[in-house]
């Protein structure tokens, strides 16, 4: 789930100023509320950004606090600290477009955010491969490669993914483009742990069975 002004948004290529709510263009559910659309796809597992908390205009944790209540749940805020982790109640995910990578410390996920190029808020790292060769030094819950100019086009990409997994050392998920049944057999192949999918879905592509 992608949350803009508490509501569930269709995201588009990384272009955040075309986002609208899910439910104009989604063949599953009637409106873009987080909850009811949680309840129309019962979901086992969440993956949410916060793009209000992104962006730095506020945030979504009331509605993310609740959803964690109902699904294991985890959430990119726009953490730009380790500080800020600490105690929330539901499961952080640590973005390289907000968060300095050389503050990571274990058993935390981690997305790695390609837009024209790595998004490095730390500034250290001339690529993606070289962040995951420096997260390897850790022990992370997750390594989460996230294409934004691959989100919503139905279209993985698939060098990449197959570079992280060749080097990472922690478990990768990845996210952008997904867009079948015979994609997530074909990054399951490929070493991927878990897989972010939402267009696929609400495009009616994939079953919302395969959530549950």
């Amino acid at each position: 789930m992608d949350i803009l002004n508490e509501e569930v948004v269709r995201a588009i290529r990384g272009e955040r100023s075309e986002y609208r709510p899910v439910h104009l263009t989604s063949a599953v559910v009637k409106n873009s509320n987080p909850l009811d659309v949680f309840d129309a796809l019962k979901p086992k597992n969440v993956y949410i950004a916060d793009l209000d908390a992104i962006t730095g205009k506020g945030n979504n944790f009331d509605v993310i606090e609740k959803l964690a209540k109902k699904c294991e749940l985890i959430a990119d805020c726009g953490f730009k600290s380790i500080e800020e982790v600490k105690e929330l109640s539901f499961t952080p995910v640590l973005g390289s477009e907000t968060f300095d990578l050389r503050q990571v410390e274990d058993e935390h996920y981690v997305s790695l955010d390609v837009r024209d190029g790595f998004l490095d808020a730390s500034n250290s790292f001339a690529s993606v491969d070289e962040a995951v060769e420096w997260l390897n030094s850790f022990r992370l819950r997750g390594v989460i490669v996230l294409s934004l100019r691959r989100v919503g086009t139905l279209c993985p990409d698939f060098e990449l993914i197959e570079r992280v997994v060749s080097i990472s050392s922690n478990p990768v998920l990845v996210g952008g483009g997904i867009s079948s049944i015979e994609d997530i057999e074909k990054l399951k192949a490929m070493g991927c742990h878990g897989i972010l999918i939402s267009t696929a879905v609400h495009s009616g592509l994939i079953p919302a069975d395969v959530l549950k």
